[in-house]
């Protein structure tokens, strides 16, 4: 379990370098986000229409609507524009909170693959079925997170190619060294 554990550890901070630099200095996600010089406008429209934070789909039916409600407006929107809207209130500007909640997403994830790693004993003796693990992760997390948001809610490949390259490369680098991680303490052991 300490053995794991420290893998986790040196994993998630591999993963967390390699995310910040992707975001920060790599320009992986230079395109990601679109620019619009209405933004102001369209923020303005935004705060006056919004009062809570969440996500909204524009135009949406209210809820509680009728099958043939939905229907209908299937119908009606056919060809005409619409939005998925995130909307805060309030720019609170990037908190480390959200840098120590997105380590600790990686740390956890980490150590579930770690754990894998170490119970399957003999199946994941050799560096290659370890590294295989790993890539059997990257391919579930691309796609059940990304490419599902491409499926249900067409999100464009400008934002999609940056996260995935950030899955499979994070991921990777981080799963290179816990795959030898693991192996070395699985032979100190054995």
């Amino acid at each position: 379990m300490k053995n794991a554990l420290i893998g986790s550890l040196v994993a998630a901070v591999i993963i967390f370098l390699y995310q910040f630099l992707s975001w920060t200095v790599l320009g992986i996600h230079d395109t990601s986000l679109k620019y619009t010089p209405q933004q102001e406008a369209i923020a303005a429209a935004l705060s006056e229409n919004l009062t809570e934070r969440g996500m909204y789909a524009i135009p949406n039916l209210a809820p509680g609507s009728s099958r043939e409600q939905h229907e209908a407006f299937e119908q009606s929107m056919v060809g005409k524009p619409w939005a998925i809207v995130q909307y805060d209130p309030q720019y609170g500007g990037m908190m480390s909170s959200q840098m120590v909640y997105g380590f600790i997403l990686n740390l956890v994830a980490a150590f579930a693959i770690a754990y894998v790693m170490s119970a399957g004993g003999e199946k994941f003796a050799s560096f290659g079925s370890k590294l295989m693990l790993v890539v059997g992760f990257i391919v579930f997390l691309v796609f059940q997170s990304s490419l599902m948001m491409a499926n249900w809610w067409e999100t464009p490949w400008h934002y999609l190619s940056g996260e995935i390259t950030d899955h499979v490369v994070g991921w990777l680098l981080g799963g290179i060294w816990l795959s030898w991680w693991m192996g070395r303490q699985q032979k100190a052991t054995a």
